[in-house]
């Protein structure tokens, strides 16, 4: 993240692991970069429940 001029420490991410941050749409960004997977596959469920 860091090399995507996103500041983000440990304790950041643990926040998010524990649903006590919420995750930025740059973040997520990123964090879809880094693990390789398109946006709206991470978010499937998300976009299910709108239906």
């Amino acid at each position: 993240m860091q090399i995507m001029n996103v500041n983000i420490d440990q304790q950041m991410i643990s926040k998010i692991e524990n649903n006590d941050r919420i995750v930025t749409d740059y973040e997520l960004a990123c964090f879809c970069i880094i693990l390789k997977i398109d946006e709206k596959k991470l978010l499937k469920d998300f976009y299910d429940s709108l239906d």
